[in-house]
């Protein structure tokens, strides 16, 4: 009984080492299971934060990428006006080219028709002074006979110097 008894003793020390393991275990677990379920609150909590971080800097970036495009669009607007500014300036310069390239032949054929008038001119003037230093021998127009008047009567009365002009 002795050996019995020891075995006994043993058994039940074993199985008491044994509930005590499995309580441990046990509590582990527990603490474990509350530790995973701590762990995966944190892990939520920090989902939910990065997940409110992003919102925020979609938000961001959308209101960004809004006011990059309304300015991108703005600046188109300014450029076409600028450019339709610019052609009408250019169709402006090519009229006043055109404009003053006419007036230019205009003053080139007034140009030649003084210096033509200039060179008549000259040349009649050298002609009458070649006349004048020769001198030209013309006939003397025959004179015609005096004609005879005869003389008035004196009339009884003489007009007045300042009469009325009717």
């Amino acid at each position: 009984m002795a050996v019995y008894g020891h075995q006994l003793r043993d058994a039940t020390a074993v199985e008491a080492i044994w509930q005590r393991s499995l309580a441990l275990s046990a509590q582990a677990a527990k603490h474990d299971d509350n530790a995973a379920r701590e762990r995966l609150k944190q892990i939520r909590i920090e989902n939910e934060v990065r997940a409110q971080s992003f919102e925020m800097r979609e938000k961001e970036f959308e209101t960004s990428a809004r006011e990059r495009e309304r300015a991108l669009a703005d600046s188109r607007d300014h450029l076409l006006s600028t450019l339709r500014m610019l052609e009408s300036d250019r169709a402006t310069l090519r009229a006043r080219e055109a404009r003053i390239a006419a007036l230019e032949a205009q003053v080139e054929d007034y140009r030649r028709q003084l210096a033509t008038v200039i060179e008549r001119a000259v040349s009649r003037n050298r002609t009458l002074a070649a006349r004048k230093l020769r001198p030209v021998i013309r006939p003397k127009p025959q004179a015609k006979p005096k004609r005879r008047v005869a003389q008035k009567k004196p009339a009884g009365r003489r007009p007045a110097k300042h009469r009325a002009k009717r």
